[in-house]
């Protein structure tokens, strides 16, 4: 697997949730499932497991950000953290050229976005 892809997702999906995101207001966990399952073409027992854990991430990364409003470096880490966990379990919903297909994505909208 390769982990500079993966390196690059928390800024994107930072930027994808950040309440502060300039372009477009951040999509909810259904939206994005959505989205991601007509990208990656997930069958129904793969959408209904990532719906899950997008909201289940979404949830966590705005108890993060409420808990560490004053402390950046807590802040960046501590997202850093749910990001790999979160890349781990899309690793055991979905196949390895899904999974590969998301990275891809992930790493285009990440230079097309400037980072």
């Amino acid at each position: 697997m390769n982990t500079t892809s993966f390196r690059l997702l928390p800024l994107a999906l930072l930027l994808a949730f950040s309440g502060k995101a300039q372009t477009t207001p951040p999509q909810t966990p259904t939206e994005l499932t959505r989205e991601m399952s007509s990208r990656l073409q997930l069958n129904e027992g793969q959408f209904v497991k990532l719906l899950t854990l997008n909201r289940t991430r979404q949830l966590r990364q705005q108890e993060i950000e409420q808990a560490t409003k004053s402390d950046l470096t807590a802040r960046s880490g501590q997202l850093a953290e749910l990001q790999s966990q979160y890349e781990l379990e899309c690793g055991r919903i979905m196949s390895p050229s899904q999974l590969s297909q998301l990275q891809q994505d992930e790493n285009q909208s990440t230079t097309a976005g400037g980072g």
